[in-house]
């Protein structure tokens, strides 16, 4: 991407005497952190030193060459300046493990922030001949770390590592550090559970049990129901097990035992019955596990096959195991280094799906360029689907269809003779970090499972829980969407099967470092059984030539989904390479054109221009959708694996037309009778007027029904004043934006913050303020921050309510609440002595006052402005 603006050269009060170098500097903040925090001001940092150029790695102790002790739970700044000789467009190249930004003359340039593997994120930027600022903000949580600045010279086609040449800093600066753990404010989490963060809970269609004796503690690496309803399961701990369970099909935990029949076995990852005999697979061998006195312990562990290769590499596992028409099918993995690198060269036999014969043990290669495929199912039509795992050539996750003489993308065991090979995309990607991380098994969803039954699933062993996937052919291929299913559970998702009741059976597992759901059990075995109890939420989406439908599992409530801004949809596509993972590549929102809701409010057609092939389109359903029962979706995300546009399948988009017409600054019958009114008319500014001032400040306008904040002006206060009262509102921000509405606003001082309280209106995004909980959108500015970042992209309109009751004072967004308070009280009153608001004698003391709309420079737009006030 091309920054729109030129970044110009060094300003004059910089110039400075300066040495070669950067300056970074490093802040144990004792906590784990999953984005950049906030770090509070005058703080010395812990350690500091002078690096020639920025290439830091940690080494097997978790510490960087001159970094000191830094090893988790720090922040980093590296600050000075990058010398460009010409002007030109420069590429920049950003690695970093964990979360990263770099920032030139002041302007965010790379924004790679959030909790990674090592990974690269890059950018092009005209840049004016000079020294421009520069400054990179790092985090780290656990595990090792990574930070990294190449770039691409105007011209240049390979990245290098940024010279020392054009690197410095300002000359004799004192550094000094100290130790202990420092202050950190953690940005908000975005969203809710199933709202644009991970889902915290079970599903609500499923009773979860845990079924395992408290004593058994299984790291589970094969799972497998033998004949007469056994659940088997073989343990990847040093033993090397198999265990059988009797009673976990029964809902009495105490009456479930376990019983080891086998031990011995090199990380046995995959078990496989084939009528009533067993097979393990080790990382070297296909064994049979052969009972042949009957007393239900294993007596001959029978090679069936071992003819691939193995080293003594930690990573080259083999991962199964699913039966099919006389052979057995595994996937193997390549070896890597620690910190992720694919060693060089590979055992050939390495990165690829083999099958083995039961007869004879003959092995064929299936297909290849694969990394870590752990996990292997029978999917959708009687198919064999696998997971492949993030790394070099893999820039994220993917659930892939096999498919006999197939190359999946990993160059690291072909090398160049991979050149000629071409590439068959996932029928789904999961971007890293969303909705996927470490995925393991897939299965089909048998009958018994409601609506969800015919779909597919898969585990996760560091993002948990199970995932559903809902794939269909186009063209020969699948594709199809992801989507949340379950969390809840005891650990991570290694493992998983349904058993003969068609209940879901998942085995945990973890381990140290980030191989493992984060909070949760290294081991575990549980069961997910079928209620009926179907919460609102997509069953499917499918693509369309013009778009998507989306299936519901309720209808929406009657007139609900029919604007174009309840949806938001944004597409990107990956670029393999040989670093580990990688960004999203063209990330672009793309606009609904047209919406239509079915007649059963069960299914919505979305007409959508700029699709391409070959992406991943995320879709979100915002604006509080809710069903006819007034539920909100479970989850509210998919992301489908665009590959193919079908091309006979568009729809009639003059349909859309028949939406139902939208009432905008309208009261209801209902709202009438219960005392609303409305403070903004839609068509004029009528009873409102600029602070201290008796007409409309010019830069305030009505604007298709908008109430909007559009050049400057100042302030704009009712004319009305309101002591207790209830307020609802529509607000909406430019990119960046950041506005507020205050109340109990009197006019004897300069400025409707100096007495009134403020809710805060911004762009948590883009603008400074939104770092900090304190300053986010829904704060009780400076005094009380919300629990979680609940506002809606960029564009669309967010919804306030606020409630001012004598001292008591709700402030919800979005249709949630995020936080109360109680005015004038002891607590009140020593956080304002403790904030900015302790030099404003007559801040937050008034019982009555206006209601104001703030300028703070930037447009804001307003609708829907509703008030009822309470009898006292």
């Amino acid at each position: 991407m091309l920054l729109a603006v030129v970044l110009l050269a060094l300003a004059p009060q910089q110039e400075r005497p300066r040495e070669p170098g950067l300056w970074a500097r490093f802040w144990f903040a004792g906590k784990p952190m999953e984005k950049l925090p906030v770090l509070v001001a005058n703080q010395t940092p812990n350690v500091s030193v002078l690096l020639d150029a920025l290439d830091l790695e940690s080494g097997e102790d978790g510490t960087a060459p001159k970094c000191g002790s830094m090893t988790s739970t720090f922040v980093a700044r590296v600050e000075g300046f990058l010398e460009t000789k010409t002007a030109g467009k420069y590429g920049l190249r950003l690695t970093s493990d964990d979360g990263s930004r770099l920032a030139l003359d002041g302007q965010t340039v790379i924004d790679h922030d959030g909790l990674h593997a090592p990974s690269a994120k890059a950018r092009e930027v005209e840049l004016a001949a000079g020294l421009h600022p520069l400054l990179i903000e790092l985090f780290q949580t656990y595990g090792g770390w990574t930070l990294k600045l190449e770039w691409k010279r105007p011209g240049a086609s390979a990245w290098e590592l940024v010279p020392a040449s054009v690197l410095s800093t300002f000359a004799g600066e004192m550094h000094i550090t100290s130790p202990g753990v420092k202050k950190v404010l953690l940005p908000l989490e975005t969203g809710a559970p199933g709202d644009g963060q991970p889902l915290a809970d079970v599903h609500p269609a499923y009773d979860l049990m845990t079924v395992r004796p408290e004593s058994f503690e299984p790291r589970v690496g094969g799972l497998a129901f033998s004949e007469d309803g056994k659940l088997h399961v073989s343990t990847w701990d040093p033993e090397g097990c198999v265990w059988v369970l009797d009673g976990a099909q029964g809902n009495d935990r105490a009456k479930i035992t376990a019983r080891k029949i086998a031990s011995g076995l090199a990380e046995p990852l995959g078990l496989a019955f084939v009528g009533k005999r067993l097979f393990v697979l080790q990382k070297q061998e296909l064994t049979e596990l052969i009972d042949e006195d009957g007393d239900g312990l294993i007596d001959h562990y029978a090679a069936v096959s071992s003819d691939w290769g193995v080293t003594a590499n930690f990573h080259e596992f083999a991962f199964g195991l699913v039966f099919k028409d006389g052979w057995f099918y595994a996937n193997l993995a390549t070896a890597i280094q620690p910190g992720g690198r694919s060693t060089r060269p590979q055992n050939p036999d390495r990165g690829k799906t083999i099958r083995i014969r039961l007869t004879d043990g003959k092995v064929e290669t299936v297909a290849t360029g694969e990394r870590t495929p752990n996990g292997i199912g029978l999917g959708v039509d009687g198919e064999i689907f696998f997971c492949d795992n993030q790394g070099d050539w893999l820039p994220s996750s993917k659930l892939v269809h096999l498919v006999p003489g197939a190359f999946y993308g990993s160059r690291s065991v072909l090398l160049e003779q991979a050149d000629a090979l071409k590439e068959t995309p996932p029928a789904l990607w999961l971007p890293q970090n969303e909705v996927g991380n470490s995925p393991s098994t897939p299965a089909l969803i048998p009958e018994g499972n409601g609506p969800y039954s015919g779909a597919m699933c898969h585990g996760d062993v560091t993002h948990g829980g199970v995932k559903r996937d809902v794939l269909e052919k186009i063209e020969g291929a699948y594709q199809g969407a992801v989507f949340r299913w379950t969390q809840g559970l005891e650990a991570g998702v290694n493992r998983l099967v349904f058993g003969p009741e068609h209940a879901l059976y998942v085995g945990g597992i973890g381990s140290t470092g980030n191989w493992g759901q984060e909070g949760k059990q290294r081991f575990g075995l549980q069961r997910l059984k079928f209620n009926g109890k179907v919460p609102f939420e997509m069953l499917a989406v499918r693509a369309k030539s013009d778009g998507f439908e989306l299936e519901l599992t309720e209808p929406l409530a009657p007139g609900a989904g029919w604007e174009s801004e309840n949806y938001l949809v944004q597409q990107w596509h990956y670029v393999p390479t040989d670093e580990y993972g990688g960004p999203k590549v063209g990330e672009e929102t793309l606009k609904v054109a047209a919406v239509r809701v079915s007649d059963d409010r069960r299914k919505v057609d979305l007409w959508i221009d700029g699709l391409k092939e070959g992406i991943v389109v995320y879709l979100r359903l915002v604006g509080g959708l809710v069903s006819e029962t007034g539920r909100a979706p479970w989850t509210t995300e998919a992301w489908y694996t665009l590959n193919r546009i079908p091309k006979s399948l568009a729809r009639d988009r003059s349909a859309a037309a028949k939406a139902p017409k939208l009432a905008r600054n309208v009261l209801t019958d209902a709202e009438k009778a219960a005392g609303w009114r409305l403070l903004f008319d839609g068509v004029s500014t009528k009873g409102w007027r600029g602070y201290k001032q008796l007409s409309t400040p010019s830069g305030w306008r009505v604007i298709d029904g908008a109430l909007v904040r559009d050049t400057g002006g100042g302030d704009l206060v009712t004319e009305e004043e309101f002591g207790d009262f209830e307020l609802e509102f529509d607000w909406k921000l430019a990119e960046g934006g950041n506005s507020g509405l205050f109340f109990h606003v009197t006019e004897d001082h300069g400025y409707p913050w100096e007495t009134g309280p403020e809710l805060q209106l911004l762009d948590n995004d883009r603008h400074p303020d939104g770092r900090n909980p304190l300053t986010s959108a829904g704060s009780n500015y400076a005094l009380h921050a919300p629990p979680s970042d609940v506002t809606r992209p960029i564009g669309l309109w967010n919804r306030a309510r606020l409630v001012v009751a004598g001292p008591h004072v709700e402030h919800w967004l979005n249709g949630k609440k995020l936080l109360e308070y109680e005015l004038w009280t002891d607590e009140w009153k020593a956080l304002v002595a403790a904030s900015k608001f302790a030099s404003m004698p007559a801040y937050g003391l008034a019982k009555r006052g206006r209601i104001a709309l703030q300028d703070h420079g930037d447009r804001v737009e307003f609708r829907n402005v509703k008030v009822r006030t309470n009898a006292k």
